[in-house]
């Protein structure tokens, strides 16, 4: 199982374009399919890796390992998971200086896969939640609290898990 995890995050790793959030669809979908976590443990996960400081992917990574083969696990699980990143960038570093590459249609390559990957988990965290209705409701609100209102983000996050934890009997 290590080496099950330890590839999962190795192989979502060199697909992380766009940072965090745009593979956190991917990792559910590899975690869940792996049994390695149930839905629910992932959304918990999630919701823990989103208020703990850091980027949201690497949070899921270190805990994903720690909650399996403790602090070795955590360190083993995030290392793997950066270095596939940072051998795309040592390759495409050591290649730019050998070939002239055009930086604004590479960034517009780069926008365009972070949109897909971005939206793809927008939806596969959204669609199986769809029933709860209080889960909507709490998102929704958010929505327009920071669209309309220009409610901080981290004020509705506090509150967001607040009304989370009272109505699924938490406090």
């Amino acid at each position: 199982m290590f080496l099950s995890l330890l590839m999962i995050f190795f192989k979502v790793g060199f697909f992380a374009f766009g940072g965090g959030w745009a593979i956190v669809g991917i990792l559910r979908n590899e975690i869940i399919s792996k049994d390695i976590l149930s839905a629910e443990e992932f959304t918990e996960l999630l919701s823990v890796a989103q208020i703990t400081p850091g980027p949201v992917a690497i949070n899921l990574a270190t805990y994903t390992g720690y909650k399996y083969f403790g602090f070795l696990g955590a360190i083993m699980n995030t290392f793997v998971f950066l270095l596939a990143p940072l051998l795309i960038i040592s390759a495409l570093f050591l290649l730019a200086r050998r070939v002239r590459v055009d930086k604004e249609r590479w960034s517009g390559a780069l926008t365009g896969i972070t949109t897909v990957m971005v939206t793809v988990t927008i939806y596969s965290l959204f669609v199986p939640n769809i029933r709860d209705l209080l889960m909507v409701s709490i998102a929704v609100g958010v929505f327009l609290c920071i669209w309309k209102y220009k409610i901080h983000p981290l004020i509705l996050i506090f509150l967001s898990g607040f009304i989370g934890a009272v109505f699924y009997g938490l406090l």
